[in-house]
């Protein structure tokens, strides 16, 4: 008996204050590991109840960050389309899925007509890995939004009221760089794309839903990438059934200069945006 409350004892001031520190040593990594994109998804929140009904949405990482505007695309298509993207996908599929729903789930998601979604995990070797791999051990019972929303603020660059980044506070800077061409295997990449083709559609029913895989910039060099890109689209429309004949893969040139890039080989400036949007 005695040695029970010895146990009890030892739980309630060594054991649970030890998991209590834990997890909150766990939040402040977790916090300090996506800083990028709190801004982002307070902009996003802030946004979209703004906005009022939204017909086109924009996802991916940071090349959408960078090289998409959906301010460009409403003044061109004369419908309302907003850019939810932000920086590494969350860096987990779970994560960047959860933040999708999230946010899907404070529109009418019925009138959404068109879902842009691009990735650059395609274009490095071993990303898709690292996302299906970096699963969140440990969570706390909130939105990713929420989660973002109650965050402190970072000096991450302005976005306007369509979800694109303010270029005015955009540093860029391309003179010292090395250009690459990596390709990941094309069986996981379709598989990855077809995976969120699906996904999209699952939100959005009434919409069409594209694949864009970016452009880069590569200076001088030159590379055929029409093996890789004839394999990918069989492949990615191989992954789908005829419920989903919806759904396009669209692969987007190099950038034609490096006055169009910004401060990698697949982020755009704001000249490089225009054209590429």
């Amino acid at each position: 008996m005695p040695s029970m409350v010895s146990a009890n004892r030892f739980i309630r001031t060594a054991v649970i204050p030890l998991i209590i520190v834990a997890y909150g040593v766990f939040l402040l990594i977790d916090h300090d590991h996506y800083s990028p994109v709190i801004d982002a998804g307070r902009d996003h929140i802030q946004n979209i109840q703004k906005i009022g009904s939204i017909e086109g949405l924009l996802f991916g990482g940071s090349n959408v960050v960078y090289s998409l505007s959906a301010e460009f695309l409403s003044h061109h298509m004369g419908i309302k389309w907003y850019n939810a993207s932000v920086m590494n996908e969350l860096r987990t599929i779970e994560r960047h899925k959860n933040f999708i729903q999230d946010l899907s789930a404070r529109i009418d998601r019925a009138k959404v007509r068109y879902v842009v979604y691009s990735s650059y995990a395609p274009y490095w070797t071993g990303r898709i890995a690292r996302f299906e791999s970096s699963t969140i051990r440990i969570k706390p019972k909130i939105s990713i939004l929420g989660y973002i929303r109650h965050q402190p603020v970072s000096d991450w660059p302005q976005r306007n009221r369509f979800g694109d980044i303010v270029f005015e506070n955009v540093n860029c800077d391309f003179t010292a760089y090395s250009t690459y061409h990596r390709r990941e295997n094309v069986d996981i990449s379709a598989k990855f794309l077809a995976d969120h083709a699906i996904f999209f559609a699952s939100l959005f029913p009434n919409a069409s839903i594209f694949i864009v895989l970016p452009s880069e910039y590569y200076g001088a060099l030159s590379f055929n990438d029409s093996i890789f890109e004839q394999t990918l689209r069989t492949k990615f429309y191989s992954g789908l059934n005829e419920r989903y004949n919806d759904m396009k893969i669209i692969f987007q040139p190099p950038y034609t200069s490096v006055k169009q890039v910004c401060d990698l080989q697949n982020h755009a400036n704001e000249g490089g945006r225009l054209w590429r949007t």
